[in-house]
């Protein structure tokens, strides 16, 4: 995708609708993404507090450990960073810890089930269970293709 680039005339509708309209009504505007809008308004100077109440902070407990930071902010109108910073702020981290029983989940679902699959399972990141195989020293078989005759 082209970067966009930004001309007077969308600066002047930026300045004007920034606080009237959601980050994602005007990315839609302008056929960007809501990080480029916030980048935008911040090299501006018109940088829009993301007002955080209880009901948003609420959603933000009751979600975390089971959406990423993208979803979150699609859900609250906001940037990823935003979600990130708020969550530091609320002292909430998604740390995963490795029990025995998860591991062994791991050992026996290795050929059934993608990372992503055990992953689900396990609440934590597709990442986390391939970095977990890697230092459990566990590895699928490598596939193989049937040769057409």
């Amino acid at each position: 995708m082209a970067r966009k680039r930004w001309t007077n005339r969308d600066r002047g509708y930026l300045s004007r609708n920034y606080a009237r309209k959601s980050r994602t009504e005007l990315a839609k505007h302008f056929g960007v993404s809501v990080d480029s809008i916030a980048h935008q308004l911040w090299r501006m100077g018109l940088t829009k507090r993301d007002k955080w109440d209880e009901e948003r902070d609420q959603y933000l407990r009751d979600n975390y450990v089971f959406l990423m930071n993208k979803e979150l902010a699609e859900h609250l109108e906001t940037t990823p960073i935003a979600i990130n910073n708020r969550l530091i702020r609320l002292g909430l981290r998604r740390n995963f810890r490795w029990t025995p029983e998860a591991e062994q989940l791991l050992k026996d679902n290795l050929l059934q089930m993608s990372d992503g699959e055990m992953a689900d399972a396990l609440l934590t990141t597709p990442d986390s269970v391939s970095k977990k195989l890697r230092r459990m020293g566990l590895k699928r078989p490598p596939r193989t293709r049937r040769k057409e005759e």
